[in-house]
């Protein structure tokens, strides 16, 4: 494995791959940490084999990211973009090719973007997962303190939520394949690790907020919510071991796109003294 990577070392759009993801060696550990229990996911899908969760393809840009050099401990997981095109099938291997496609450097803060495109061996087109960090040693003020999107008018009509208690073998079985948790250095699985960087106890990944509301997604639609879908996540406070997150969101709008429907939703999450911890948006193509 490669140095941890490092702002000045980025090179913008070289091309790394080609990463297979070990999808099957961790599809049973990824479903236990999210707690999904959905039938798809282990059973018949409607793809014939058992198919993954659209949001592992966030999990697939790290670990990929992981390969090309480790983030250093403290790096901050700013926002996270999916793109989903096809189901990931588990008799299947996706394989993913990458680029830093951006970098900057503002007022004392230094940001990346990489994005991993995915398929898999037949050639089917899977999706996109554009991961953006926040790099340690800068400044990080203002990641806090957002205001849940809507009045209380507009949440009527929210989706079902989902609430899951987050213990540290949640965490561990989420985490404990990354560079970080692997050497040690991960204070999502590692309470040594977060008591270093400031924390009182080992922080949850803000993927897994994000795999919540695809859920809820999944929840709604079904089977459109893996065709031609997008999410757009952005992780506003650190989530803490043991603390409960509820996931929920809303229909915000709905516009024709030719022969089809372009549904648009707000979602979030929140923790158990109701404070906003995870904002998102997403979208899908439906028909009439």
């Amino acid at each position: 494995m490669s140095a941890d990577i490092s702002y000045d070392a980025i090179e913008m759009n070289r091309e790394y791959g080609p990463y297979k993801y070990p999808l099957r060696e961790r599809i049973d550990r990824h479903l236990e940490a999210v707690e999904n229990t959905h039938p798809w996911h282990r059973d018949h899908s409607p793809w014939g084999p058992p198919v993954a969760p659209p949001a592992i393809l966030g999990n697939m840009g790290m670990r990929f990211l992981d390969q090309v050099g480790p983030v250093p401990p403290g790096t901050l997981h700013a926002k996270q973009e999916i793109e989903i095109v096809s189901a990931i099938r588990l008799d299947r291997q996706p394989i993913g090719y990458g680029v830093f496609t951006d970098k900057m450097e503002k007022r004392g803060r230094k940001w990346f973007t990489f994005e991993s495109k995915w398929r898999d061996e037949t050639g089917l087109i899977l999706g996109t997962s554009r991961v953006v960090m926040l790099l340690p040693g800068t400044a990080q003020e203002g990641w806090s303190g957002k205001k849940e999107p809507g009045t209380e008018a507009a949440r009527k009509g929210e989706l079902p939520p989902i609430s899951r208690k987050l213990t540290q073998e949640k965490l561990t079985a989420y985490s404990e394949d990354s560079a970080n948790a692997l050497r040690g250095q991960s204070i999502h699985v590692q309470p040594e690790a977060a008591g270093k960087a400031g924390f009182p106890t080992t922080v949850a990944q803000g993927l897994m907020g994000a795999d919540y509301m695809s859920e809820l997604m999944e929840n709604e639609l079904a089977r459109e919510w893996y065709d031609y879908a997008k999410m757009s996540v952005t992780f506003l406070r650190p989530v803490l071991c043991g603390e409960t997150i509820t996931a929920t969101g809303r229909l915000s709008g709905s516009a024709e796109e030719g022969a089809m429907v372009r549904r648009a939703y707000d979602l979030w999450c929140k923790n158990q003294q109701g404070e906003l911890i995870t904002s998102a948006t997403a979208s899908i193509l439906v028909g009439r």
